[in-house]
């Protein structure tokens, strides 16, 4: 086309508009993807240079950060790392999670991402102490720390160096393998809980169904057939598994309900503080034999109430507070002024307003 030959001025003319108009849009191609080039190596090269910031050992983020001490960050984000805040620097990386000791251990627990093994470091400085080589660990609790290796649990001290020099099988309904005054919970090969001592000595034998630290120095104990009851921190015999519930509140009382559905309090030395720790009291109506102006039945106010346990379960009282009842019944029904019918597991009963039964079961 360029190398057409004109053979008059016109001609000529039209060649040199069409040629010139070519070489335009020919440079403006060229300089358009230039800028396109250009541009986009210059994206690769700030990609490259933030990812190369990003993964810089002295890189921190600004967010999804956790003090693990004044001087040591968790990082959870992606990657996940260890930061010294003093030295300016990543001292651990792959950390999926973290866990703090209760009592201000200078080791802190924590899980690698691929492996998800376990290992402790300082959390003072961030540096690995013991590798993460465990298949489980807990944090360490008054001086050692429960670790399993090959299915099987056993303790070490701050140098990764067995600390009880035995072996402990596993339980999956133990998530608390941690020394409290110093004792810890431990199962024996048949699943049964006890509690041992710092030598690995059982000191409450393998013989409950469960047990539980609780607040206020206590041991919560469960016996095969579901009754709870207490031990003090020491292990020793406070409360005998005779109790539907145990419950050690945050004052210091404990609330125990009876296998009768009995809610009492008794104090820290075991001694009833209130022998009726009731939830709610109701009056009780019934229909009488009169008939208001529209011919319906009127109500009245019955001589006794109803007061409810904390597994709501109803029992007869008087109108000056006096229990006359255990809370054995599901419902309570006034039939006259001194007459209820009340409903529990073992069918019906009539009650006078004394309590007492009027005959037999219905």
């Amino acid at each position: 086309m360029f190398g057409y030959k004109a053979e008059n001025k016109f001609a000529r003319v039209v060649w040199y508009v069409f040629a010139t108009s070519a070489a335009l849009v020919t440079v403006y191609v060229l300089v358009a993807l230039s800028i396109v080039f250009f541009d986009e190596m210059s994206d690769i090269h700030s990609s490259n240079k933030s990812r190369r910031m990003v993964n810089s050992p002295t890189y921190l983020h600004d967010y999804g950060n956790q003090y693990v001490s004044p001087y040591v960050i968790y990082h959870g984000g992606y990657p996940s790392y260890l930061y010294n805040t003093v030295e300016g620097r990543r001292t651990a990386t792959d950390i999926h999670w973290i866990c703090k000791s209760s009592d201000g251990d200078s080791l802190t627990c924590f899980s690698t991402v691929e492996e998800c093994k376990r290992g402790y470091f300082n959390r003072f400085t961030g540096e690995v102490v013991i590798p993460a080589h465990y298949e489980k660990a807990w944090i360490f609790s008054e001086g050692m720390a429960c670790v399993m290796e090959q299915g099987v649990l056993r303790f070490i001290d701050h140098e990764g160096k067995p600390a009880i020099d035995k072996a402990f099988p596993y339980s999956p309904c133990i998530d608390d393998y941690c020394f409290h005054n110093g004792l810890c919970l431990m199962s024996d090969d048949n699943g049964k809980e006890g509690l041992i001592n710092r030598k690995g000595e059982w000191i409450v034998e393998p013989e409950y169904i469960k047990i539980y630290y609780v607040s206020k120095g206590f041991w919560k104990i469960e016996d095969a057939e579901g009754h709870e009851g207490l031990r003090r921190a020491d292990g020793e015999p406070f409360l005998p598994c005779e109790y539907d519930q145990v419950t050690v509140r945050n004052t210091g009382y404990i609330a125990v309900r009876l296998m009768n559905h009995l809610d009492m309090v008794l104090d820290s030395e075991g001694n009833v503080v209130n022998p009726c720790d009731y939830r709610e009291i109701e009056q009780l109506e019934y229909l009488t034999d009169e008939y208001d102006e529209e011919g319906i039945r009127k109500s009245a106010i019955a001589h006794c109430m109803t007061y409810r346990s904390s597994d709501y379960h109803y029992g007869l009282m008087d109108r000056n507070g006096n229990m006359l009842t255990p809370p054995l019944y599901d419902r309570i029904a006034a039939v006259s002024a001194n007459l209820y019918h009340c409903e529990g597991d073992e069918g019906s009963v009539l009650l006078d307003d004394k309590g007492g039964e009027t005959g037999e079961k219905l």
